[in-house]
């Protein structure tokens, strides 16, 4: 049965409204999934909690998820949590004050790029769209692209690193903290695309111990490394990283899940290929 434990949706920073996401999840024949959006839950809340009748509907298992930002040795990693209860006071708690948080820095980063780019450049509107509740750097590059003001992502991506700045703080958890508030929300906790702290420097095999001791409870052992990111991973890079981080996971106990991290249609297709119908299954 194919899973995917790792989507996005609108919520956060993806395209699609949750139900769009499931059809399209099961026209790639996935049955088992997650939606994993930045520090919210707002998908499974999105129009009194539709998502879960187009589960039904799609005879699809849905699991309640989420993609954290925490801290780890002073670095930004992310942690995936599953199976968690909607009304947990903790996690909601930590999610509303990141709320708050991202939306007044966003509103800062508008200034800030009008002040620079000129007043029309970006739009409240435009970025404080309904149901959104993650608000990100792709949420401003994208309309500055869609306006030709850059040739390129990248070219915008690094404009904006070196000219957009608040004195905003979006609070992030610290890794022990944001598993306790996964496991009283009576969820799971898995470290999201270990591969690219790996990458990054992170000693992540000789860590894994004490990240089990601290009650990590899994990784994301298949993830689209190759496809995603052909600049940092080769094929035997792919295979040697999963075949270190199976070993070592069944050692100490953890879990497994695949995810695709996808944000867009066209990241399914990547992943998992044509689709078998426009409209999803039924």
């Amino acid at each position: 049965m194919l899973s995917d434990f790792h989507l996005h949706t609108c919520v956060s920073d993806g395209e699609l409204e949750p139900p769009a996401l499931l059809a399209r999840a099961a026209a790639h024949g996935i049955r088992r999934l997650a939606v994993t959006d930045h520090d919210s839950l707002g998908a499974y809340r999105w129009d009194n909690g539709i998502v879960f009748e187009a589960a039904r509907r799609l005879e699809l298992e849905l699991t309640v998820g989420i993609e954290l930002d925490v801290l780890l040795d002073g670095r930004e990693v992310h942690l995936l949590g599953y199976d968690l209860d909607l009304s947990a006071p903790a996690l909601g708690a930590h999610l509303e004050t990141v709320r708050r948080a991202r939306r007044e820095r966003a509103r800062q980063e508008i200034e800030v790029v009008n002040a620079r780019l000129g007043e029309t450049a970006l739009r409240e509107e435009e970025i404080f769209r309904p149901g959104r509740e993650t608000f990100m750097r792709p949420h401003f590059i994208r309309p500055l692209l869609g306006q030709g003001r850059f040739e390129t992502y990248r070219e915008a991506k690094g404009w904006y690193r070196e000219n957009v700045h608040t004195d905003v703080v979006v609070p992030k958890a610290p890794f022990e903290g944001a598993l306790a508030l996964i496991h009283s929300a009576g969820g799971w906790a898995v470290l999201a695309h270990p591969g690219y702290y790996w990458k990054d420097g992170f000693p992540l095999l000789e860590r894994l111990p004490a990240l089990r001791e601290q009650g990590l409870d899994g990784i994301e052992l298949d993830y689209p490394y190759r496809s995603s990111s052909p600049e940092l991973f080769g094929q035997q890079d792919e295979a040697e990283l999963r075949a270190s981080l199976e070993a070592a996971g069944e050692e100490l106990g953890l879990r497994f899940t695949r995810g695709s991290d996808a944000h867009f249609p066209a990241d399914l297709e990547r992943v998992y290929g044509p689709s078998s119908s426009e409209g999803g299954a039924s």
